[in-house]
Parts: C-alpha cells; sequence; structure tokens
C-alpha cells in the first residue's frame, strides 16, 4: 500500500510510460547481453577448432609419412622429394608449448598431457633420423653409416600415434570443459532472463495495480450505487488523474445521495406533518400486517379522525387548521411505541399501525389518545379533539382494505356514541 500511495503521485501517462520501459528495456538488454555471449562462444569455438587443427594435424601428417615410409611410399629419386619432417617435428614441438601456455592449459588433464609429450619425446629421436634418411623402407643407408631398420620404423609409428591418441584425449577433454563452460553460460543467462524478467513483470505489476485498483473501486462503488447503496464512497488517494476522478466520483455520489433521499421523502411523507402519506401508509400496512400473519402475531390499526376540524378551519382559517393538524400529529407520536407507525390517511384522517398488539392493548393506546388530545383541547379552541377506531388481525380481517374498512366503522361507531345525548 505505501509503494502503491507513493505511485499515485505519478500521473496515469508517467506510470503507463514506466510500465513499457519496463516491459521492452530489459528485452532490449538481454537479447544485448545475449547477442555478445552467443558470438563470444562462437569466436571461442572457432579458436578451439583451429587449434585442434593445427595441434593434430603435424602429428597426424607425420603418421601417415611414416606408415608411408613403412610400405615404401615415400621413395624418392631425390633428397628435395622427401617429407618436411623437421617441419613437422618443429610444428609439433609448438603445439605441446602452446598447450602448456595457452589460456586454457589449467583446464587440460595434466596427466594425459605428460603421456602425450613422453610419447613424443621417445618418437622424436627416431623421427629426427628419417630427416636424412628418409629412401627405403628395409634399409635406409645414411650418410653416417648407421643402419634405420624396420623396426625402429616401427617403433616411432607407434611413439607418434600413442602421442597423438593422448593428444586427442587431452583435446577433448578441453572440448568437454569448454563445452560445459558454455552450458553454465548459457543456463546463466536463461537464469539472468528469468530474474530479469521477474523483477520487471513484478514492478510492472505494481504500477499496472496502481492504475487497476483505483478503477475497480470506482466500477464497483458504481455498482453499489446503482443497486441502491447510494452512500458508498471511494478512497481518494494520490495526486493523480484517478484522484481527481475519485473525487468527482464521490461529489457526484453525495448529490445523488441528496436527490434521491429528496425524492423518497417526497414520495413518502407527507409534507405538512411529516408523517408517512398516504401511499406509505398503506405499502407499510400491508407488509406488516402480512409478516404479523406469518407469525402469527396479532396487528393492531388505529383510524383516527378530527373533531371539529372544519369548524376551526372556518372559524380561525386554513393556517389554523394546518396548525391543529401538526399539534394533534406532535401529540400522537409522543404516545406511541418504538416500532409503532403514524400516516397520514387524506385530509383530518390518520392512521395508526400497531404491529404484535392485540385488540386489548390496542384500545387503552387509543383510550390513551383520546384523553391526552381532548385535554388539550379543552384549553385551547383552536385546537381540536380526536376520535379514534380500533381493528385487529385476524379478527377483523386478514388483509389491508378489511382492516381499514373495520377501524372506520369502529370509529363510526365511536363518533355516533360521543353525538349522543
Amino acid at each position: 500500500m505505501r509503494l502503491e500511495r507513493h505511485l499515485r503521485r505519478w500521473s496515469v501517462g508517467q506510470r503507463v510510460a514506466v510500465i513499457v520501459a519496463l516491459l521492452l528495456l530489459p528485452l532490449a538488454i538481454l537479447s544485448a547481453v545475449s547477442m555478445t555471449v552467443l558470438n563470444e562462444q562462437g569466436e571461442a569455438f572457432r579458436a578451439s577448432v583451429e587449434e585442434s587443427v593445427h595441434t593434430l594435424l603435424p602429428l597426424t601428417t607425420l603418421e601417415h609419412y611414416l606408415q608411408r615410409a613403412l610400405v615404401d611410399e615415400l621413395l624418392a629419386e631425390s633428397h628435395q622429394a622427401a617429407p618436411d619432417f623437421a617441419g613437422l617435428t618443429d610444428s609439433i614441438d609448438k603445439s605441446f608449448s602452446s598447450l602448456r601456455v595457452g589460456t586454457y592449459s589449467q583446464d587440460l588433464p595434466q596427466d594425459v598431457m605428460n603421456d602425450a609429450h613422453l610419447a613424443w619425446m621417445h618418437a622424436k629421436p627416431g623421427v629426427q633420423r628419417l630427416v636424412e634418411q628418409v629412401r627405403s623402407v628395409h634399409a635406409v643407408v645414411p650418410q653416417d653409416g648407421t643402419d634405420y631398420t624396420r623396426q625402429e620404423l616401427e617403433r616411432a609409428i607407434q611413439d607418434v600415434s600413442t602421442a597423438r591418441q593422448h593428444l586427442s584425449a587431452v583435446i577433448e577433454a578441453r572440448y568437454e570443459r569448454a563445452a560445459a563452460q558454455r552450458h553454465r553460460q548459457l543456463v546463466g543467462l536463461v537464469w539472468g532472463w528469468v530474474l530479469t524478467l521477474t523483477v520487471a513483470i513484478v514492478l510492472a505489476g505494481a504500477f499496472l495495480y496502481s492504475l487497476v485498483r483505483p478503477m475497480r473501486q470506482l466500477a464497483q462503488a458504481a455498482r453499489e450505487i446503482g443497486n441502491g447503496r447510494t452512500g458508498v464512497r471511494v478512497p481518494v488517494e494520490g495526486q493523480d488523474e484517478l484522484t481527481a476522478l475519485a473525487a468527482c466520483f464521490n461529489d457526484m455520489a453525495a448529490s445523488w445521495e441528496t436527490t434521491r433521499q429528496t425524492l423518497v421523502t417526497e414520495a413518502t411523507e407527507d409534507p405538512l406533518t411529516g408523517t408517512l402519506n398516504r401511499r406509505a401508509t398503506l405499502a407499510l400496512l400491508t407488509a406488516e400486517l402480512e409478516a404479523g400473519l406469518r407469525a402469527h402475531q396479532p396487528f393492531s390499526l388505529l383510524v383516527l379522525d378530527l373533531d371539529r376540524f372544519k369548524s376551526i378551519n372556518d372559524r380561525f382559517g386554513h393556517a389554523a387548521g394546518d396548525r391543529a393538524l401538526c399539534w394533534v400529529v406532535d401529540k400522537v407520536r409522543g404516545l406511541l411505541r418504538e416500532g409503532d407507525h403514524l400516516g397520514r390517511y387524506g385530509g383530518d384522517e390518520f392512521i395508526v399501525l400497531l404491529p404484535r398488539t392485540g385488540k386489548a392493548q390496542a384500545e387503552r393506546i387509543a383510550q390513551r389518545i383520546v384523553q391526552a388530545v381532548g385535554e388539550a383541547a379543552v384549553r385551547e379552541p383552536a385546537y381540536p379533539g380526536v376520535s379514534v377506531g380500533v381493528a385487529t388481525a385476524p379478527d377483523a380481517g386478514r388483509d389491508a382494505t378489511a382492516l381499514v374498512e373495520a377501524a372506520d366503522a369502529a370509529l363510526y361507531k365511536h363518533k355516533q356514541r360521543h353525538r349522543a345525548p
């Protein structure tokens, strides 16, 4: 979250640019490094091939010439026609020297290297005697009078072959170690790709999350407001465009909540008395009645009608009549319990909803209302008394219409009793 708050200080465009850079820049760097490593490996491979050729070719050539001498294929009419054994000998000496002091001399198997060099040193004296004496297979007559026999030639061939084999083993071992080194380089390169891309993806993900999260919050808040929960707000964090959008969204949501509350109030509340209006009263009556019937609990309804209301309007004016309505509402509200509801049914008639209330308790509440309003009205001629009709479900009916009709009938009887002499 701390990282996100820090990133929210950047603009959306800056974060998008960083995301693109985090994805493309590592690819470019890794591609360049990979090309460099592969080129170096290619150069090293070519150098190894050239060195192998330069190392083994003189020994192989010398062995070939000695084999030809053994089968009498090197007879020549002149000294110039004989192979350059001296040059081959020098090349072989240089090859051994370069292997011992070369860049990769520490990587060579020294025991095999020593065996190869020892075999060459055994073969070298015999080969040197051939420099001036290659003329015959079975007997070569040198100028100093010594004989170069077939057995000596065979020993020289055997020593050269042994040296070549050991040297081949040395070069093969070097190839294996070079291949292992190249493998390690490639593995390191692969891990470099993996780690670099992982870090780049994690960082890009953090930047992307700082963009996506506020958008999701806005979308979720919009859905909740669409479902009627107008009190939803989104956090205002950072200094970017999404923060400004969140602030505007909250202002819009607050305005919509106020407008919706106003509309709900106008649709359900009586503008004069502040009680429920007729439509809201009947809707709540139906809901409470059905809930009581499902729970097998009694439900009572009071219908209130103001006495002398028309005469108050005629005598004191309609403003006085409005004040009388509000005065009666205040008196009745003070006598109701928590969970009871008061609504204006029309004109000077009101309905009181009494959930979980039996008939006897409802009649006691009605009596308290009649008594409290009547006692106050005696002291003030501009305030009316009140008559009340009581109906209780399910005895008086199992639907709203039947219950209201029963309460109206009870109200009519109440008025008739009070008018009787």
